[in-house]
């Protein structure tokens, strides 16, 4: 029951900001550079042109799986160039992560997140193509409580906006 609960509390919150704002759905392929190098993909859904959530997964070699989810608030979009077709904007924001892995030694792990990129908003905003580097700080929960090493995640990926 409470998950019932839960999963349309998400769905109610999304439609209502989707009808103030917009609503953006994509997908990114994601690569983790630092201690970690894993490839993997994600769902996008952007609420607002602010928010960004993605949801992550990584089926590697040798039994390891992860998923993850990202939330992200990107307040700060600066044009670099505008051309007929659309624009290049320089993108900064602030989120959180969480990563569940599965291996033989399973692990949980919960951080913060400082993304970085470059996106193309092409056809009066309607498409979006974007490049973010998220330097990324947290902690460990399993299998013991310690801090992760930092890591730099890149993602490539594309988004079509509803207005």
């Amino acid at each position: 029951m409470k998950f019932k609960a839960l999963a349309l509390t998400i769905i109610i919150s999304t439609t209502a900001t989707a009808h103030i704002h917009s609503l953006g759905l994509g997908a990114q392929f994601n690569v983790n550079t630092g201690n970690v190098f894993a490839s993997g993909a994600a769902l996008l859904i952007s609420p607002s042109n602010m928010t960004h959530i993605a949801i992550n997964w990584y089926l590697g070699k040798e039994k390891t799986s992860s998923i993850g989810l990202t939330l992200d608030l990107v307040p700060l979009t600066l044009p670099l160039s505008t051309f007929t077709a659309g624009s290049v904007n320089l993108t900064l924001g602030v989120g959180i992560f969480s990563n569940v892995v599965f291996t033989d030694d399973p692990g949980i792990n919960l951080g913060v997140r400082i993304p970085v990129g470059v996106n193309i908003l092409l056809g009066k905003d309607m498409f979006e193509v974007f490049f973010h580097v998220a330097p990324s700080f947290g902690a460990d929960f399993l299998p013991a409580l310690d801090f992760t090493d930092p890591f730099y995640p890149l993602a490539l990926g594309a988004r079509i906006w509803f207005r």
